[in-house]
């Protein structure tokens, strides 16, 4: 019976370890299975276009972010807001008259900005982009403006 005891609990634990393996291929014909493999798959094709879209997605973010280091603000301040201010103009071409302008400026050293411009770094521009003239508002000098130009 000595020699047998070894050999017994040998088979005992055979048993142990291969029952809850036949087991788990009996599981395996359970109809809630084909259930969950056919769930896992969507989640998985979904996981993979989750990803792609991610990807693409820091694709644009980084497009954007070297666009927006092409943009900048300007300070400009309007100078001319009164009667008698701003900047004398005179034709080519015209010699009787000097108009008076108003006009946005860059502020001097210390001066505050009444308003900002979009500006566009050199770098980032190309032949495909045009810049079109702005028109001007010009009023005609008064009397006193005239003897102001000819000092």
């Amino acid at each position: 019976m000595r020699r047998a005891l070894p050999w017994l609990l040998c088979a005992v634990a055979l048993a142990a370890v291969v029952a809850p393996m036949a087991q788990g291929t009996a599981g395996a014909k359970d109809p809630r299975v084909a259930g969950l493999i056919a769930k896992v798959n969507a989640l998985q094709g979904r996981v993979g276009s989750l990803q792609t879209q991610v990807t693409d997605l820091k694709t644009t973010s980084d497009a954007l972010v070297v666009k927006s280091n092409c943009i900048h603000a300007q300070g400009a301040v309007l100078r001319g807001s009164g009667a008698d201010e701003g900047y004398f103009y005179k034709k080519a071409g015209d010699s009787t008259n000097v108009w008076l302008l108003a006009a946005f400026d860059a502020p001097l050293q210390g001066e505050a900005p009444q308003l900002y411009f979009a500006t566009v770094a050199a770098a980032c521009a190309t032949a495909s982009y045009s810049v079109g003239k702005a028109p001007l508002v010009a009023r005609a000098p008064t009397m006193s403006h005239l003897v102001q130009a000819r000092r």
